[in-house]
Order: C-alpha cells, then sequence, then structure tokens
C-alpha cells in the first residue's frame, strides 16, 4: 500500500509541475487553453493532496513534530498563491511570480528527499 501511495504522489507531483510549466507557457505564448487544461491540473492536485495526507496519516508524519513538513505546507500555500498569481496576471508580475512558485516547488522538492528545509542536499 505505501509503496503504491508513494509512487502514486510522485507520479501527481510530476503532472502538477508540468501542467504549471505548460500552462505558463501556453499563457506566455497568447495560445488559447483549452477546458481540459483548465479541469485536468484541479483534478490533479486534489489527487496529489489527497495522497500526500494519506502518506501522512499511513505514516504517521505529524507537520508538527517534523518541521520539513510544516515547511513544505508553507511553501505550498505560498506556490499556491503565487501560481494563481503568475497565471492569472500579465508582465513583470506574472513573470516574477511564475519564477518564485517554480522556487518554491523545487523548496518542496529538495525539502522532502533531504527531510529538511534550506539544506538543499549539501
Amino acid at each position: 500500500m505505501y509503496t503504491a501511495l508513494k509512487y502514486s504522489h510522485l507520479l501527481f507531483i510530476g503532472t502538477s509541475l508540468f501542467l504549471f510549466q505548460l500552462r505558463f507557457l501556453l499563457k506566455v505564448l497568447k495560445t488559447p487553453v483549452g477546458k481540459a487544461l483548465k479541469i485536468v491540473p484541479h483534478i490533479n492536485d486534489t489527487l496529489l493532496l489527497a495522497t500526500g495526507l494519506v502518506l501522512t496519516i499511513y505514516t504517521e508524519v505529524i507537520p508538527w513534530e517534523h518541521n520539513w513538513l510544516g515547511y513544505k505546507l508553507v511553501a505550498l500555500v505560498f506556490y499556491i498563491g503565487f501560481g494563481m498569481v503568475a497565471l492569472k496576471s500579465k508582465g513583470f508580475k506574472s513573470f516574477s511570480c511564475y519564477l518564485v512558485a517554480t522556487a518554491l516547488f523545487i523548496f518542496m522538492i529538495f525539502t522532502a528527499l533531504n527531510k529538511t528545509p534550506f539544506t538543499f542536499g549539501i
């Protein structure tokens, strides 16, 4: 069960990053985004959060006892905010929020892999 949850979660992480990058690229290229590309990211992100929650419960890792998970959850909230602004605004604001959202996503990945924030495996 754990292995299936973990790999499902990893699949949803990769899909989420791909969809965010694709949607921003289409926005920059001023290409219309189809209805499916407006719906699929929400479904994927819901599954991503669900598998993350189930993994947390299954492994009994509690955010306030393992600070890396707490940092990751705070970064997730900011990632969502900056990602929304990146996709909805224009110009420098959009691009700078895109860069911050992408950096936050990378931070979450490194934090999860290393089980510690701010070290990036060093």
